[in-house]
């Protein structure tokens, strides 16, 4: 069963796999939620994820010259997305969209040379906000809090080889520390965090062939 939901002036795409399923399968604009009825027959879901807005920067991965501008402020962007093609070494790299978001600033035009990290645009970007930890069993045991699944990652920003990895799991990290040290077109570039996090995972080792946005690095949610 497929409806649509407007609540205060916005549209949501909602999804109801069984209807009749106990709990029901409900997704509403992509996020999955389990909901059930309880005795008297009252439906009630599952905790849905709060989401807060933040502001996120998408920046040069290597030095050259901005050959197209695809955004401008408060446009809405898909992942995938295409937002700036980038020349370097006379080739076009495109620069996407890691998550849908909507842009709040663009500080370059075409034409604009660029160094490595240079802040292209910023834009906003919903995320869940940390759930609150579960309450105590009734026999007074401490029940165990959760890591979020699915931190957020570190992509390669252009397929290359993987010449250093400065980074493990567990390990703290700042924001500007060289996390990855990336070979691209005989020039190596510094991968570097973005904001201060702990190292869940990594995915790569020196050595490591990558293509454009291939998974690094996962943080802990």
């Amino acid at each position: 069963m497929n409806l649509s939901v407007t609540v205060d002036g916005k549209t949501f795409s909602v999804e109801i796999a069984n209807p009749k399923a106990d709990p029901m399968i409900i997704t509403v604009d992509g996020t999955e939620f389990s909901v059930t009825a309880d005795a008297s027959g009252a439906v009630s879901a599952a905790p849905a994820q709060t989401m807060v807005e933040g502001s996120e920067t998408v920046t040069a991965p290597i030095p050259g010259v901005i050959q197209e501008v695809n955004v401008k402020p408060g446009q809405s962007v898909k992942k995938g997305d295409i937002l700036f093609v980038l020349e370097a070494m006379k080739m076009k790299n495109n620069i996407t969209a890691m998550h849908d978001g909507k842009v709040q600033t663009v500080n370059v035009t075409k034409g604009d040379s660029v160094t490595h990290g240079s802040v292209l645009m910023s834009y906003a970007v919903k995320q869940a906000a940390p759930a609150a930890a579960p309450a105590a069993s009734a026999k007074g045991s401490a029940a165990k809090s959760t890591a979020a699944a699915g931190g957020e990652t570190v992509t390669a920003p252009i397929p290359g080889v993987i010449q250093e990895v400065k980074v493990q799991a567990g390990q703290s990290v700042k924001k500007g520390d060289v996390l990855f040290v990336l070979e691209a077109m005989k020039m190596k570039n510094n991968i570097t965090a973005m904001h201060d996090g702990k190292v869940a995972s990594v995915s790569v080792t020196k050595g490591d062939s990558v293509t454009h946005g291939q998974t690094l690095m996962t943080y802990a949610g």
